[in-house]
């Protein structure tokens, strides 16, 4: 029987399983992995959308966005799925939930991506997003990043 991936709001209960995948996933020195007490502020924070991909019961993927007061755009800040559920559509659905997260709330996305990672800036030129601004030693090991952003329409 396949497993069925469901995504939902991270609650309290999954602290545990997100700073296991955090560390299982963001590395140093290229990343820096967010603590314990980011991610519990991040669940109790309305401004914040947390989401959880489920499969038998075992959290194996999030995703992050954060919006800020006054902002007309939702901060895609991270998102990580676990090396043993990688290469299916975990990654693809969790960053849907956040753009469906911030269109919600009439809001764009602004994301940023290494400047080394060429597959994922492509990925996000090929959905719709545009440069707009290059920030030089931006990661920990001091790769630049390319900022990027798309709006969306009320429909």
């Amino acid at each position: 029987m396949k497993s069925i991936d469901k995504l939902r709001p991270a609650a309290p209960a999954d602290l545990d399983a997100l700073v296991e995948l955090e560390t299982a996933v963001f590395v140093q020195p290229a990343y820096e992995p967010m603590a314990r007490r980011q991610f519990r502020w991040h669940i109790g924070n309305p401004r914040a959308a947390l989401i959880v991909c489920e499969r038998d019961e075992r959290v194996v993927g999030y995703a992050l966005g954060l919006a800020r007061t006054g902002s007309h755009y939702m901060r895609f800040y991270s998102l990580a799925v676990l090396p043993d559920a990688q290469g299916g559509a975990i990654g693809r659905r969790l960053f849907e939930a956040i753009e469906q997260a911030a269109a919600a709330r009439g809001l764009g996305v602004i994301t940023e991506v290494r400047a080394d990672n060429v597959k994922l800036h492509q990925r996000y030129l090929g959905l719709g997003y545009v440069e707009f601004e290059r920030k030089p030693d931006y990661y920990p090991d001091g790769c630049a990043a390319i900022r990027m952003k798309r709006a969306f329409t009320a429909s």
